[in-house]
């Protein structure tokens, strides 16, 4: 899911600095960047909540429990991650992307321009066709369920028995006490664990543990997390990717087994090199096909700008695997979804 807060929140970023570029707008100062980002989150973010849940019955961005939050909807430690964000997206991110932009062709950059704006409404119809259709088909599914076990206890009322008379009753009273919800992630997180078991045998794998990725994220625990929002996604929003290469190419897309971080001159292009460098080690260890290898090796598209995602797997691997990359690196994993 490709949220639309975010994407505003980036346009934004984009706009204000092409103002301060053209001289339409004095340099920004970093703590005034900070404090119209919080309390811009802080204003858009509650009625975008609530608009939201009231369409599709589901919560945007779930902050109960986050302290200083306000009905769930928004907080303040959000807000600040948000206006720290936003300090790094002008001060950094913008004028590095930008650069990169303008040495690009006008041909390109209409291609790339039309690629994104497919993605995001091919997403927003997938999202909007999941909030509606998928709810109304647990409820059908919920409704057969106790249909079932209405005719089931009244088939046991009918035996004179009172032994079964006084269970029966007890089913005849039976309500389903965990939501739908819990029941659902239950049986996905038991399916996932059953795909990538297999790999978490394995002492290349394990090594992955020993180095920290993002935040406090080892890459390990990345690839998981990675691995996890592909196949939740895949299966919502029946993408119909193939789901056990899927897995297998998020478990092993940075199967690099170094520390970035160690100050290694060799490391300031990690971002450009570790993609070939993890699909070198997973062809070696796991003899993985040649689609597997094309998904491995695009993930880090665009920054890979030749390296271009050619399968469903590797489109999904390359967008979810910046999602998660930003938000171990904020450190707000297990408020966004994610399993580590």
């Amino acid at each position: 899911m490709i949220c639309m807060i975010y994407g505003c929140g980036a346009l934004l970023a984009f706009f204000t600095y092409d103002l301060m570029e053209s001289g339409r707008l004095p340099n920004i100062k970093w703590w005034m960047i900070f404090i119209f980002a919080f309390v811009t989150s802080m204003v858009l973010g509650y009625p975008a909540s609530w608009a939201f849940e009231k369409l599709f019955k589901e919560r945007l961005c779930d902050c109960t429990n986050v302290p200083l939050n306000i009905n769930g909807r928004i907080s303040v430690p959000t807000s600040v991650v948000f206006g720290a964000v936003s300090i790094l997206m002008v001060k950094a991110l913008v004028p590095l992307v930008n650069k990169g932009l303008n040495t690009l062709s006008e041909a390109l950059l209409d291609i790339l321009a039309y690629v994104l704006v497919s993605i995001v409404l091919i997403d927003t119809t997938l999202i909007i066709s999941l909030m509606t259709d998928f709810r109304r088909y647990v409820v059908l599914v919920d409704g057969g369920f106790q249909n079932h076990i209405a005719v089931f206890a009244e088939h046991f009322y009918a035996n004179p028995d009172s032994y079964y008379n006084r269970v029966m009753q007890r089913v005849g009273d039976f309500k389903l006490s965990v939501s739908k919800n819990l029941i659902e992630k239950q049986l996905c997180e038991e399916e996932f664990a059953e795909l990538i078991k297999d790999y978490l045998e394995y002492d290349v794998i394990k090594q992955m543990d020993e180095h920290i990725h993002h935040g406090t994220t080892t890459t390990l625990q990345h690839c998981e997390n990675v691995a996890w929002i592909c196949y939740l996604l895949n299966k919502k929003l029946n993408l119909n990717a193939n789901e056990k290469e899927l897995v297998e190419v998020a478990m092993l897309h940075d199967l690099f087994l170094y520390d970035w971080h160690d100050g290694d001159p060799a490391r300031r292009i990690h971002g450009f090199v570790h993609a070939d460098i993890a699909c070198n080690n997973a062809i070696k260890h796991f003899g993985i096909p040649e689609k597997q290898q094309e998904a491995i090796r695009s993930h880090m598209w665009p920054l890979n700008i030749t390296k271009i995602p050619k399968s469903r797997e590797a489109v999904i691997l390359c967008i979810v695997d910046k999602y998660c990359a930003l938000i171990e690196t904020v450190r707000l994993n297990k408020h966004f979804g994610l399993r580590h």
